[in-house]
Order: structure tokens, then C-alpha cells, then sequence
């Protein structure tokens, strides 16, 4: 039986210690799962139920698993992060980065569902912002002097609504570049948590395929690059290419399909 592809699945593992007991011990999430891994939690489970402190790495778990219900209201959420103080909501180290994917997709759902939740959009488009916008710009850096672009006139986001897809509207001309970017939870969970929002120049939209029979590693994408039109200045042209890892794994190189 086919396992269902999650977003959770392509994000690496990530680790971060916590200071417990007197010790340093490590909280460890894979594949959308968060373990504790110097505790038995049922043993622990056992002295709490006998009147036993609650250690600080059964502190996180439960903050981690009260995500969702907090997420869903904006002010709770509000109320929770004054209280707890900065950073308090998020699990030290590497776990902040999936901690941020679990909260973007609870305001996905929450944002699509009711008109109610208006926070949530706003939310997304913060947290979109931080990552896509600098991708943004670095294509555009990119891409202006071939066009003999001199200035870069401002950068647009907007949060994917139903019946949109990812994209990259605007031009680019001798005077200057100035483009909206439509994109969604989807994005960060399956372009930006691989690290592949700037590749070679292009910016990634979608990845629209996870692999590629006989290429390991490689996925299908469809990115952004800039064709000139008959009047003289710039479009963006989301086209279809292949990702693949660098032999060094630390990043990623692409290649159009059916070449430039």
C-alpha cells in the first residue's frame, strides 16, 4: 500500500537540546513526530499521576501538542506568546523551523475555512514574507541587468486564494521591475523547507513532481524566468525544470526543461 506523500516528509529531521533536570537532554522531530529522547515518557507519566514534577522536556511536548488549539484563535495565540514571552511558543534550535510549518498550516486551514479567522491571512502573509520576499528580490537581482533594469521598484505579495495557482506577475523594463508574488502555505512547506526558493537565478513557484525515475534527488519544479515580449520590455514565464542536489549537498542547481 502506497504511503501518502506529507508535507512532513521531505523536511529533514532537526534536533534541539533543552536544559532538564540539571542535564541537557535532546527533543528530536522526524517526519512530522516529536520525541523526547532521554526520558521514558510512560515512567514519567506514572510519578506525574503520583503528584511527580513535570520535567521541562514534558513541558515542550505538551506546548508543541497545544499548537494546533492555540493557532486556530489569533488571540489566544496573542494571549499565549505575551505570556510565555518571546520565543516561548517555539521549541529552541532547529525545531523552531518545523514548529513555524505546523503553525502556517494551522492558519492555512483556519484562513480558508471562515471569513472569521481574518487574522490568519495576515498571519500567512507575514510569515511568507520573510522567506519569499528575499528570494524574490535576489531573482530580480539577477535578471535586471540583462534587461538593463536600474532600479527595483517594489515587491508584492499576496496569499494564494482558492483557484489560484503560485505565480509571479509584473515587468521589467530599462526604468525599473516591480512584480507581485502570489503564493501560499504550500510553498513553504514544499519549496522554501527544501530550499529551493532561489536556484540558479530562477525563482520557484511549485515543485510539481517529488522524483524522477532514474535522476535520485531530482525533482520536477516549475520556476520563474523573464522573456522579452514584442513591445520591448520583460515578463516573467514560469516554466517547467528539474532541481537536482549539488555533489556537495549543500545546495541546488536547476535546468530547464527543453533547455533556456
Amino acid at each position: 500500500m502506497a504511503v501518502r506523500d506529507r508535507w512532513c516528509h521531505h523536511v529533514p529531521p532537526a534536533t534541539a537540546t533543552v536544559p532538564c533536570g540539571g542535564e541537557v537532554h535532546r527533543i528530536s522531530w522526524v517526519r512530522g513526530k516529536l520525541k523526547i529522547e532521554d526520558h521514558d515518557l510512560a515512567a514519567e507519566r506514572t510519578m506525574l499521576a503520583f503528584g511527580g514534577e513535570k520535567p521541562a522536556c514534558l513541558q515542550a511536548l505538551q506546548l508543541w501538542r497545544n499548537l494546533h488549539s492555540w493557532a486556530m484563535s489569533g488571540q489566544l495565540l496573542q494571549q499565549m506568546q505575551s505570556r510565555l514571552g518571546p520565543g516561548g511558543l517555539l521549541v529552541p534550535g532547529d525545531l523552531q523551523r518545523v514548529h513555524e510549518l505546523g503553525l502556517l498550516l494551522t492558519w492555512d486551514r483556519a484562513w480558508r475555512h471562515s471569513r472569521y479567522f481574518s487574522d490568519h491571512g495576515r498571519l500567512l502573509r507575514e510569515l511568507l514574507e520573510q522567506r519569499a520576499v528575499p528570494a524574490v528580490e535576489a531573482h530580480l537581482r539577477r535578471w535586471m541587468p540583462e534587461f538593463g533594469c536600474r532600479r527595483l521598484s517594489g515587491i508584492e505579495l499576496k496569499v494564494l486564494r482558492a483557484g489560484q495557482s503560485e505565480g509571479l506577475h509584473g515587468q521589467m523594463d530599462s526604468i525599473g521591475a516591480r512584480v507581485t508574488a502570489i503564493l501560499g502555505a504550500r510553498w513553504l512547506t514544499r519549496v522554501a523547507a527544501r530550499g529551493l526558493e532561489h536556484v540558479d537565478g530562477a525563482f520557484v513557484l511549485e515543485v510539481t513532481r517529488k522524483e524522477i525515475a532514474g535522476d535520485p534527488g531530482a525533482v520536477a519544479v516549475r520556476a520563474v524566468r523573464w522573456e522579452r515580449q514584442p513591445a520591448g520590455w520583460a515578463a516573467p514565464v514560469g516554466a517547467p525544470a528539474v532541481a537536482r542536489p549539488t555533489p556537495d549537498g549543500g545546495g541546488w542547481s536547476l535546468e530547464w526543461d527543453g533547455g533556456p
